[in-house]
This record gives structure tokens, C-alpha cells and sequence, in this order.
């Protein structure tokens, strides 16, 4: 066996063969690979270079394809972004930029660029009042039936030829029954209503029962067969103040201020409850809640909740209390008091957002809001009311990449029957 050396390398006590010391002129082969590395580095540095895709470039349209066309990563270009963001580019759209935009689309679509055409349709569905109905009849034609929003306002004829294959094409029922609920026209309410008196054939073979894919869409079948919406057309985004808080933050007098600090404690991990909706109902802004009191506190357990559903018995005054239907999630590991990210509270913007603007968590846009549609990141998850079993409303969700840096949407649901409150939260 051939005697070891040491590597050459100052502070390194590494002994190696021979052969290697050749290879890698004395040094072991960690060490090596630490100076190729830094090589690199130090190369990607001296060599790297701007480029501005944009350059001159002022039509919205043009900005917006350069955005979504994907690039492979190049170490020695950075590239420079935009000065707007993707949403902000599609609101100062006009009707004429959004058919050359659907039109582009098309074009993807034919080309089997299906990624690229998904992200453009989504955009104009959830940020603009854009009708796709050209590029919808591309996409269904190319047998794409996902993500189900795309079909929200299909013609009829797109919703019949949706309903003929569900019955016969199993391997896309899944999808094809997602689209008709986002349809969610008279048509399909009956359908559904019917397969709820009677279920198909096929409907033992869905993980549940095709009336519940109506929840995706954000409605179900009220106790007459009739639909029910799960959530409110009106919407309004939440924007970041002030520095990151770890402790306390006087109440902003905003018409409503998300992540407020609150002094009640969870009674499973001992931390302090966030208030993660905090409305003044009386004010103009959220008049669409259509709740009659003075204020709506919604708390959460910002760690607990990532493990269940947690409810809160409220009042319109804007006390809350811990409810007593609550029970301990299987799962809960122990955390350290005060153990956590800091927040940033937020407060709502005065400006109104289309109903399914944040509904695409998909679309890297800030999603946190009261109202409007919410952002499933899995399924959807509208809690049952644990007093009276009927299904809770949706009033609003925080996004923790906008409150923290951190991951996951905290959604908040109200039965105004029972003046019960829940929180769930979903991440990747």
C-alpha cells in the first residue's frame, strides 16, 4: 500500500495517496474542490454582466411576453427586472392588449407551449375582466382541461362538450369535473343537484362526491338544490406598514389590519394568539361582509393552526374566546414561548382588487386580502361550522411570503349564524 501524504494545505490536517497529490497538486481532494469553487466564484464575479431585456421596450404587451418566456440560468448574466410587476402590467391593459395577449397565447397553445399559454390565460382571467373565450376553445381542443378557473366563463357549448365527457373519459374526470364547477351556471347547478340525489356509476371512484368539486370554485348546493356562494365578490388586498414587530403595535385605525398582537394565549402551546383579521365593520370599505356589529377579531395560533383548524367563538364588539369544539391536532410539536418569525402587520388598501385576484397563489402575486376568492394552495378547504354543520364563509387570507418571508396562507371563515370563527392554513 502506498505511503499517505499530507495535504499541502495550510490548516488542513488531511493526509491523501499519492495519485491524488498528482491530480490535484498536493492537496486533498475537499480542499480542491474548495479552490475550484472559489475559482468560479471568483471568475462569475469578474465576468458577470447586466442585461436589461427590456430595453426599450415601453408596450406593455412586448414587456409582458418577455417576462413569461422562460430562460435557462446563466451564472455570468444577471438579469435586471422590470420596474412593474407582472399584475401591475396586466391592470393598465387595454381590451385591444389583451386580445393581441390571448392571441399570443393561441400561439403557444399551438405549439404545445402549454406552461407558458397557462400562465398568460391565468394572468388575464385573475387580473383582468378579459374574456378568453379564443384561446379557451384552443385549450380545450388540445384536451387541457386544468386549471379549472380558465373555464369560469366558458360558452355552452364548451360547458355541453364538458358534460358529455365526463361521462365517458375517466382518466380526465378529475380535471373535467373542476372545470364544470368553475362554469357553475344553472346548467351545472341542476347537474350537480341531480348527482346528488343520485350519484353516477363513476362516483364511487372520486375521492368525494361530485357535488363537493363545487367547492374549488367557491360555491355548493344550498338544502334546495340552489347555489351557495362560499365567498365575497368584493375585495380589497392588505399592504405591509411599518417595520417587522416582534411584540406589540398600537391598532391602526384602518377599516381592517391584519396580524395584530393580542395578549390571549393558545392553551396547547402557551403563545400568544394573533389577531389575523382585525375589521371595523362599520366602515365603508367592508359593508360587503354584510355583518350588522361594530367589529370582527378573527385569532389564530400562528403555530398551531399549521397543524389544524382551529375555531374561535366571536362576538361583534370584537371580543373573541377560544371555542370549546377545538381539539388537540395528532400532530403538534412542542415550540418555545415567543419561538418564531417576526410579522409585519398590514392593513388594508383602499383600493378594490377584482374578485380573483388573489385566487392564483401560482402567480407569484401577493395574495393577502379580505374578500374575494381564496388561493388554494392544495384543495379546497371551506371548514363545517362545528355547531351547526353547515359550511363557513370565506372572509379573508394572509399570505406569510408578504407578512414574514417566509411560506403558507393562513385563511380565515366565519359561520354569522353561530358567530363561530376558523382558521386553517395550507403551504407547498
Amino acid at each position: 500500500m502506498s505511503e499517505r501524504v499530507a495535504c499541502q494545505n495550510s490548516g488542513c490536517s488531511a493526509t491523501i495517496l499519492p495519485t491524488t497529490a498528482l491530480k490535484t497538486g498536493g492537496t486533498c481532494m475537499p480542499c480542491y474542490q474548495k479552490k475550484l469553487a472559489l475559482e468560479k466564484e471568483a471568475y462569475i464575479l469578474q465576468n458577470r454582466k447586466d442585461v436589461d431585456w427590456y430595453k426599450g421596450i415601453i408596450d406593455p404587451v412586448e414587456v409582458l411576453k418577455i417576462m413569461h418566456t422562460p430562460r435557462k440560468y446563466n451564472p455570468l448574466v444577471r438579469e435586471l427586472p422590470y420596474h412593474k410587476s407582472a399584475q401591475e402590467l396586466y391592470h393598465q391593459l387595454t381590451k385591444a392588449d389583451c386580445e393581441r395577449l390571448e392571441t399570443y397565447a393561441i400561439s403557444l397553445i399551438d405549439q404545445e407551449d402549454f406552461d407558458q399559454a397557462e400562465t398568460i390565460l391565468l394572468s388575464l382571467v385573475c387580473f383582468t375582466d378579459a374574456r378568453i373565450e379564443r384561446a379557451l376553445h384552443a385549450f380545450f381542443h388540445k384536451g387541457m382541461y386544468y386549471p379549472g378557473i380558465l373555464y369560469k366563463e366558458a360558452s355552452p357549448a364548451i360547458r355541453d362538450e364538458l358534460i358529455h365527457l365526463v361521462e365517458r373519459d375517466p382518466a380526465n374526470r378529475n380535471h373535467l369535473l373542476l372545470a364544470l364547477a368553475w362554469i357553475g351556471d344553472e346548467v351545472v347547478v341542476r347537474l350537480f343537484a341531480k348527482w346528488k340525489k343520485g350519484p353516477p356509476v363513476w362516483a364511487s371512484n372520486l375521492y368525494v362526491p361530485p357535488e363537493n368539486y363545487a367547492h374549488e370554485a367557491g360555491w355548493e348546493l344550498d338544502q334546495d338544490g340552489q347555489k351557495r356562494l362560499l365567498f365575497h365578490l368584493e375585495s380589497y388586498n392588505f399592504e405591509v406598514y411599518g417595520e417587522k414587530i416582534g411584540g406589540s403595535e398600537p391598532v391602526n385605525a384602518a377599516a381592517v389590519v391584519a396580524l395584530q398582537p393580542d395578549d390571549q394565549c393558545c392553551p396547547w402551546c402557551q403563545s400568544k394568539l394573533r389577531v389575523l383579521i382585525d375589521c371595523h365593520l362599520q366602515d365603508p370599505l367592508v359593508r360587503f361582509l354584510k355583518l350588522s356589529g361594530e367589529r370582527l377579531r378573527i385569532a389564530a395560533c400562528i403555530h398551531c393552526n399549521c397543524y389544524g383548524t382551529v375555531f374561535t367563538k366571536v362576538e361583534l364588539d370584537g371580543s373573541y374566546s377560544w371555542s370549546e369544539f377545538n381539539t388537540v391536532p395528532e400532530f403538534l410539536p412542542e415550540t418555545e414561548l415567543d419561538e418564531g418569525l417576526p410579522l409585519r402587520t398590514m392593513r388594508i388598501s383602499g383600493r378594490s382588487i377584482g374578485t380573483y385576484e388573489g385566487a392564483c397563489w401560482t402567480l407569484e402575486a401577493p395574495t393577502s386580502q379580505i374578500g374575494g376568492h381564496p388561493a388554494w394552495i392544495q384543495d379546497a378547504e371551506y371548514p363545517a361550522c362545528p355547531c351547526c354543520s353547515e359550511t363557513m364563509e370565506f372572509i379573508g387570507q394572509i399570505d406569510m411570503e408578504q407578512a414574514a418571508d417566509s411560506e403558507g396562507i393562513y385563511y380565515a371563515f366565519l359561520c354569522r349564524a353561530c358567530l363561530i370563527a376558523a382558521v386553517n392554513y395550507q403551504q407547498t
